[in-house]
């Protein structure tokens, strides 16, 4: 990746107000000239997360999250640092560039420009043969399953005709080249050069990222064709195990409920919707990834996981489960009776009878250990010493082996003993919390890189005065590198996230006036030229010792003055 264009990227957080952007997805209220809220990134109730508007950036009390509107937009949203520069500089209105061409980059920025141009005509185009006189069969299929035309037009359902080329016909028309649908995933072609259209007589289900964008479509065939269920191919614009269905839709009623309800079907997602349960949403034909739990977890940190009662469901569920766990959020497991889905039970028993399961589902770490209990001893360590593994946080660990050592009746020290005969006895006894950022380097290093960070308008003078020069720990010594580099510029994009973590720690905590500043300015003055003068007494030694061994009278005499007056100003000092 090319260097990024650092006048775009202040353009963009000047015109993007960070309060607006989190007020997106988390409930903020204003105190005292921040705005806070729950934190959206790990579980808790307290509103330990606060936004700064003045200085532009955030930073959770709870888990130490923090950074600008970049890192929140990015983090909330499961995305890299580009991806994210991109959609924001469009909802900015601000021109990306690089400091080097980059062809290969340009080709995909391309790509992914006109895939999404493409999929909003074929959106359009799906929609509008659902009401066609064509789009029958669909319409008909759509009455069968009970879906009211409030939740059709909510999801933008639409019908792909039963047609080799209707598509690839409107595409053209629209002076796209088939090329162009072939790379978007909408057409295919075949070994013969073919083209034609990848959905063909088939209810369509658009599946939206979060800035309301059709990035690819489910498809469930009227035509008896297999697959049953046809999916998007992964594109330009997307990549099946990031996105989620219905998530676009229900991303404001999951942060008003703070719990998401996650399923698997198409279908069973708008019933849910459609009968009160707006904050459904579902994974895409495969199981939940990591990436899935990451962006939901941007939304809340409760989820109800609803699967299917047979054995695969069950096992589904246990996988889930697990992943939702290691990541530190919580969970319930809706389990359906046997034969039933989501759909088929509100249909024929409303929404009370799923309110009702709901309502008795066993929290995650109890389904869990409900599964795997029947199992021996030796298979149920293996599965905690497996499930322990995952864990994005080695202190959650310790709390986790007590628990699961109650529910399956170990004494606890014989629990441990276990899973340390397993080959993880570091993993499995108590780990330390990892060391606060401010606790790297000695304490001359902190004092002298948070004065230059809550000060920003004396990197320059501070880079003159030889700063980098009496730093010693090397997360010190990065740090102010990037800042000397580019004096009085925004550096937050540069950073690694200890360093940010760091830097919006040392403006939280400063709580210092102007004129406290200028006396401790003083002060790192009078401190730096002591350090500059020793340095050149030991350079000024060692010269001197050099001039006598080759006897160069000149140069010692010369020496032993520039001894004296470093001497006397070290002493003027004292």
């Amino acid at each position: 990746m090319g260097k990024h264009d650092t006048g775009a990227i202040a353009a963009i957080k000047e015109r993007l107000d960070i309060v607006e952007m989190v007020r997106r997805y988390v409930d903020l209220r204003p105190v005292s000239g921040r705005w806070t809220g729950p934190c959206p990134f790990h579980q808790e109730t307290k509103p330990s997360f606060s936004v700064n508007p003045q200085l532009g950036y955030y930073y959770c009390f709870g888990c130490r999250a923090s950074g600008d509107v970049i890192d929140f937009y990015r983090e909330i949203n499961g995305l890299d640092f580009r991806e994210a520069l991109q959609q924001l500089a469009e909802q900015a209105g601000v021109e990306l560039g690089d400091a080097r061409p980059d062809p290969a980059q340009d080709r995909r920025r391309r790509e992914r420009s006109t895939s999404i141009a493409l999929h909003k005509l074929a959106a359009e185009f799906y929609v509008r043969n659902l009401g066609a006189p064509g789009g029958g069969v669909a319409r008909d299929y759509i009455a069968r399953r009970g879906l009211s035309e409030e939740t059709v037009r909510a999801f933008a359902l639409g019908y792909s005709p039963d047609d080799w080329h209707a598509l690839e016909k409107y595409l053209q028309g629209h002076r796209h080249d088939p090329r162009d649908g072939v790379v978007a995933g909408l057409l295919v072609q075949n070994d013969k050069g073919n083209v034609y259209d990848r959905f063909r007589g088939r209810l369509m289900f658009p599946i939206h990222n979060l800035a309301g964008q059709v990035v690819a479509f489910g498809a469930r065939t009227l035509t008896g064709d297999d697959p049953k269920y046809l999916n998007s191919s992964e594109s330009p614009i997307y990549i099946k195990g990031d996105n989620l269905y219905g998530l676009y839709q229900a991303r404001r009623s999951i942060a008003h409920h703070k719990q998401a309800l996650l399923t698997e079907g198409y279908t069973d997602v708008l019933s849910l919707h459609q009968f009160g349960f707006t904050n459904a949403c579902g994974v895409l034909g495969t199981a939940l990834t990591e990436n899935q739990v990451r962006r939901l977890a941007g939304f809340c940190s409760n989820l109800a996981l609803v699967f299917d009662g047979d054995g695969a469901g069950r096992k589904a569920a246990l996988r889930s489960a697990e992943m939702v766990l290691a990541r530190g959020m919580t969970c319930r497991v809706v389990v359906l009776p046997d034969g039933e889905d989501v759909d088929s039970l509100l249909q024929a028993k409303g929404a009370e009878a799923f309110r009702a399961l709901l309502d008795e589902a066993p929290e995650g770490l109890d389904f869990c250990l409900r599964v795997v209990g029947g199992q021996s001893t030796r298979e149920l360590v293996q599965w905690a010493d497996g499930f322990l593994g995952q864990l994005d946080e080695p202190q959650w660990r310790s709390p986790l082996i007590t628990r699961i050592a109650q529910r399956l009746g170990f004494k606890e020290d014989e629990f441990r003993a276990r899973l340390a005969s397993e080959g993880r006895a570091r993993a499995a006894a108590p780990v330390a919390p990892a060391p606060r950022a401010g606790d790297k380097g000695n304490k001359l290093d902190r004092q002298l890189v948070r004065f230059a960070v809550c000060n920003p308008h004396y990197v320059a003078r501070l880079r003159d005065k030889g700063m980098g020069r009496v730093l010693v720990s090397e997360f010190a010594l990065c740090l102010w590198e990037k800042m000397e580099a580019n004096p009085g510029l925004d550096v937050m994009h540069i950073l690694t996230p200890a360093e940010k973590r760091y830097w919006v720690e040392c403006l939280e905590g400063n709580t210092r006036s102007g004129e406290d500043s200028e006396r401790e300015w003083t002060e790192i003055c009078d401190y730096l030229e002591r350090e500059t003068l020793r340095d050149d007494k030991q350079a000024t030694f060692e010269a001197l010792r050099k001039a006598q061994v080759e006897g160069d009278t000149a140069e010692v005499e010369r020496l032993l003055r520039r001894q004296q007056e470093i001497l006397g100003r070290l002493n003027e000092q004292h």
